[in-house]
């Protein structure tokens, strides 16, 4: 089946049609389309490097010192090794940023970070903050201040590597949040001084409601627990007890039949 091409030459069609006087009116799409003109080149081509990691994607993975099921070594490539190979170069490569991996590092490590409200509308999409220090005027500290400070170290040569960049950046985080904390609770002891009483938040009701739970179960479960305890001792003094308890009744019954009459 032929290509078609109709669409992306509609920059030159539409052209032709301005010069010829078919169109009166210069479409709003006009100069935008111009200043980006749609790809004509239809002809997949291999990746052959990765421009995240710049490594070559033609090369074999290389074989594992470990036998396979049979109790053999592979020491040459099968059709489905170069197969999978040449479908690989026709994919796009998976985009490996520096940055990612610090996030993904710093959450694991802070999961309790995540927890707090962020902001995600920005209102300005050119927002530049200057990264020689980790507290910023707008912005508040999270985990992304500690990735942009880590890089800021490394590319401003502070630092050898990433991984103590990454340190001091993080010890940098501690030192302020452990600052704020201890400030918003000298505010709320000085309010609570003067005489401001301060609701329980969602964490404190969550964990109230679901102690409450955990009392009732408790004093069910002790309850049941004395039972079962008492049954097992001993059975026959139990059933003794009720017969007992039900020959007292059926007398009580009796008593009250002879009265009556």
């Amino acid at each position: 089946m032929k290509i078609q091409t109709n669409a992306v030459n509609i920059l030159e069609r539409t052209s032709s049609y301005l010069q010829a006087g078919l169109l009166k009116k210069t479409p709003a799409w006009y100069d935008v389309v111009t200043n980006i003109q749609p790809v004509k080149k239809f002809n997949r081509e291999p990746i052959l490097t990765n421009p995240s990691n710049g490594r070559d994607r033609t090369e074999f993975r290389p074989f594992s010192e470990r036998v396979n099921s049979k109790g053999l070594y592979k020491t040459r490539y099968n059709i489905a090794d170069k197969k999978t190979l040449t479908n690989k170069l026709y994919r796009p490569p998976k985009l490996i940023y520096l940055e990612d991996k610090l996030r993904q590092l710093f959450y694991e490590q802070h999961p309790w970070e995540m927890s707090r409200p962020k902001v995600i509308v920005e209102n300005e999409m050119d927002v530049k903050y200057d990264w020689s220090h980790i507290q910023q005027l707008g912005k508040p500290l999270d985990g992304e201040s500690v990735v942009q400070r880590s890089l800021y170290l490394v590319k401003n040569k502070q630092f050898d590597n990433i991984v103590d960049s990454y340190n001091h950046a993080r010890f940098e985080f501690y030192r302020i949040r452990m600052q704020q904390e201890l400030e918003e609770q000298i505010a709320q002891e000085e309010a609570e001084m003067f005489g401001s009483v301060f609701e329980s938040n969602a964490l404190q009701y969550g964990i109230e409601q679901e102690q409450r739970v955990i009392d009732q179960w408790k004093k069910k479960a002790i309850k049941e627990t004395e039972i079962y305890a008492a049954k097992r001792v001993n059975p026959s003094e139990s059933w003794g007890k009720e017969d007992a308890d039900e020959q007292e009744g059926v007398g009580a019954d009796e008593e009250i039949e002879e009265l009556h009459l």
